[in-house]
């Protein structure tokens, strides 16, 4: 602080250096203060507000370094701050001492002390810059006259100090900080829970809650509510909100600036808003968004005090009653109410647990009609809805393998034969054995050998056969060919594998039934409603959307099956009604319905989420 802004205090009665403590406490959110009179460079106590009644001189000695800390402000005449702790009945509290010098020429006479909770937000450019205003109005200025910046600033401070009523320090508010700012029109509004509400707007003394401007002040209020610095829309970004709310009421200029708590449970919170509106061209006699910053600091005293003094005037009832009715306290009740509640809904409401899939419709009697080696197609003697009976031809099969051995055989048992048949010739004439040299035994051995070899060769010859036979496939059943698209699916020497499925034979009039996938989730209570009997099964077709058909279930696979289309699933077969279904199709889609009996509805909805919790508890 400069030496020359201030003077000596001796011209100003001690009741008014008392009050300039009192709101130097007030302004910074200290815990207490003091104030120290300097004389021959040797410091004595003043006065002191919130530090108890034992005088500070008497037990500050006893501090380590508080001594030497007043006597480097009074050398050095430079604010200084220090962290100190402090034994309390209670335990200890961890304090931030702030000491501001007040000068007069080159000497100190006087140094403030503020005490700041450890947990206070402030700089000590903050605190000096607050009390420096309020210095302004305490002390006369060097040449004798006042400074009216000062008178106007403490005018101001003394106004919104002096009330404690709520609507009467938000009205002196309102009114006092327009004719202090010069703005067209203040309006102060409290924070309530999550919102704003409007309190007071300088000059109207009864406000419409229904009015465009009480409306669109809280509009623009809460739709700021985050806000924590000063903000004006004539700045370079301008928020999109404020400029609506400009627009609206057709200001030149507005200011918005937070009110933020300074003590208590308050510390830090939001506790009020001022908006500054301006009508007026001439903006160059209002008080800066600096100022207003400043001013705001004050405001959030006096607006606490209010507060306060507005709760204690309560009885314990009214309170109960405010607090229960409070707009955060009764959203809080209506919100944990709504859960309990909900909780109650889903764990006690029964409803029906629907477990819903895909399927399909097939005859009872239906047989697959598959490749037993390796092969080509050779002749396909049926097309689809073609009526067969039992062992009729269907199809059949060539193997190049076996075309090719049976030609190797047959090969081979022609030259035996020819063998056999010289040997004969040679043994009748007796003349070619001699010259040959073989005797009759050698003959008749090379002869049993030819027999044994020809025996052989034609009884792999006839399992040829055997096996060439086999490849004409016959129908297993009477009935009709269901497969689709048979001249395409088995156009003539198209390869096929053993096992592969070539065509089916189903018996469409006889008894029908359902094969449903059931997703694998879903198996538990599937399969134990169809074990207490109390599965209920209902299906739509796809050529009869409109009507539900039902459908018992008759038999459950006993494993899971998966595959590309369906995923895994556990496949239960249902017995069908055929004259449920007179038209329908082998291999019709379904849209199925299992009911599985009563259980909470917080099961049916969640119940994804509560398996895999039961899953992994099981599994953890």
């Amino acid at each position: 602080m400069p030496d020359s802004d201030h003077t000596t205090r001796s011209s100003k009665s001690p009741n008014r250096w008392h009050h300039f403590l009192e709101l130097a406490v007030s302004s910074s959110g200290a815990s207490g203060g003091a104030l120290w009179k300097i004389e021959d460079s040797k410091p004595s106590l003043f006065t002191q507000h919130q530090l108890g009644d034992l005088p500070l001189d008497e037990v500050h000695e006893q501090w380590p370094g508080h001594v030497e800390c007043l006597d480097s402000v009074i050398k050095t005449s430079q604010s200084k701050s220090l962290e100190a702790q402090f034994e309390q009945a209670n335990g200890s509290q961890a304090l931030r001492l702030f000491l501001l010098p007040i000068s007069s020429g080159t000497s100190v006479e006087l140094i403030v002390e503020l005490f700041l909770p450890q947990e206070k937000a402030v700089s000590l450019d903050q605190v000096e810059a607050s009390v420096r205003q309020l210095l302004l109005w305490a002390s006369p200025t060097s040449g004798g006259q006042s400074d009216s910046a000062s008178i106007e600033f403490a005018t101001w401070l003394s106004q919104i100090y002096s009330h404690l009523d709520l609507q009467e320090t938000c009205y002196a508010i309102t009114n006092e900080t327009k004719t202090w700012s010069n703005w067209d029109r203040v309006s102060l509004l409290i924070h309530n829970g999550r919102k704003y509400e409007i309190k007071s707007v300088s000059g109207i003394d009864v406000l419409d809650p229904r009015s465009t401007t009480v409306t669109s002040l809280e509009r623009v209020s809460n739709s700021l509510s985050d806000a924590i610095t000063p903000i004006q829309s004539t700045a370079e970004i301008p928020l999109p909100e404020l400029t609506e709310y400009q627009t609206r009421i057709q200001a030149k200029q507005v200011a918005v600036v937070p009110l933020v708590g300074n003590a208590g449970a308050s510390s830090g919170q939001p506790v009020g808003l001022l908006v500054f509106d301006q009508f007026d061209s001439d903006t160059n006699q209002n008080r800066t968004l600096d100022d207003l910053a400043i001013a705001a600091r004050h405001i959030s005293i006096a607006l606490e005090h209010a507060l306060q003094f507005s709760d204690l005037k309560k009885n314990p009832f009214q309170k109960l009653s405010d607090k229960i009715f409070s707009q955060r306290f009764a959203k809080a009740t209506l919100g944990l109410l709504f859960l309990l509640g909900f909780l109650a809904f889903l764990s006690f409401y029964q409803t029906e647990l629907i477990i819903s899939g895909t399927g399909y419709l097939e005859p009872e009697h239906q047989q697959d009609v598959f490749a037993i080696s390796n092969g080509l197609i050779q002749t396909l003697h049926v097309s689809q809805g073609e009526k067969v009976n039992q062992g009729d031809k269907l199809l059949t099969l060539r193997s190049p393998e076996l075309e090719f051995e049976a030609n190797r055989l047959t090969g081979e048992l022609a030259t035996v034969r020819q063998q056999r048949s010289d040997l004969e010739a040679i043994r009748t004439d007796p003349r070619r054995a001699s010259e040959l040299q073989q005797s009759a035994n050698e003959l008749a051995a090379r002869e049993k050998e030819l027999l044994t070899v020809a025996a052989n060769l034609e009884s792999q010859i006839a399992l040829l056969k055997q096996q060439s036979e086999e490849l004409i496939l016959l129908s297993p059943i009477s009935g009709e060919i269901v497969t689709w698209n048979l001249k395409t699916l088995l156009a003539e020497d198209r390869p096929v594998t053993r096992t592969d499925r070539l065509l089916s034979v189903a018996r469409l009039s006889g008894d029908w039934k359902a094969r449903l996938h059931i997703d694998y989730r879903d198996t538990g209570p599937v399969t134990q409603a169809i074990e207490q009997g109390s599965a209920k099964l209902t299906f739509l077709s796809a050529d009869a959307l409109e009507t539900s058909k039902p459908g018992k279930i008759t038999e459950v696979s006993p494993q899971l099956e998966t595959d590309s289309i369906n995923g895994t699933t556990l496949t239960i077969y249902a017995h069908v009604d055929r004259e449920s279904i007179p038209d329908v199709r082998p291999g019709t889609s379904i849209q199925y319905r299992i009911e599985c009996g009563q259980t909470p509805i917080g099961y049916v909805w969640f119940r994804r989420l509560i398996d895999r919790a039961q899953s992994w508890w099981v599994l953890r």
